[in-house]
């Protein structure tokens, strides 16, 4: 017989909080459950404070990630991929076609405003969502 199914199931509960606080995954309310436990039994204190000094050092991090993958995301959808290709297409172009032909530089004008309006578009819809502008120096 496993030493888990000899225990109690207050003891249990706590074993299985224990393990969720110390590997990151417990949700804030098991969190507290597992901090007014420890207010009641001493031995366990020290690993809500070791939680709570990691907690501290690790700040936002997975919000930040998650930050990040969106940006990523939004950045590789097929429409802005065609909107930066088609941009720098129209600048490079344009800009050998004028040494030849001068008026060619209208399209880098244009690859200009394409390669502008899709950053724009990004930053517009990603605006707001960025833990990182709240980060302080």
């Amino acid at each position: 017989m496993h030493s888990v199914e000899l225990m109690d199931p207050e003891a249990r509960r706590m074993a299985e909080l224990a393990k969720r606080v110390e590997d990151g995954t417990a949700t804030e309310a098991e969190r507290e459950e597992f901090a007014l436990y420890a207010e009641e039994h001493k031995e366990v204190q020290a690993l809500v404070v070791r939680d709570q000094h990691r907690r501290k050092l690790g700040g936002n991090w997975l919000a930040r990630s998650q930050a990040d993958r969106r940006l990523v995301a939004e950045e590789s959808t097929p429409l802005t991929q065609l909107e930066r290709r088609v941009g720098v297409s129209l600048v490079v172009a344009g800009g050998v076609a004028a040494f030849l032909f001068p008026p060619a530089i209208l399209a880098m004008l244009a690859g200009g405003v394409i390669l502008g309006w899709s950053v724009f578009r990004v930053k517009l819809k990603t605006w707001g969502k960025d833990p990182y502008d709240q980060i302080e120096e």
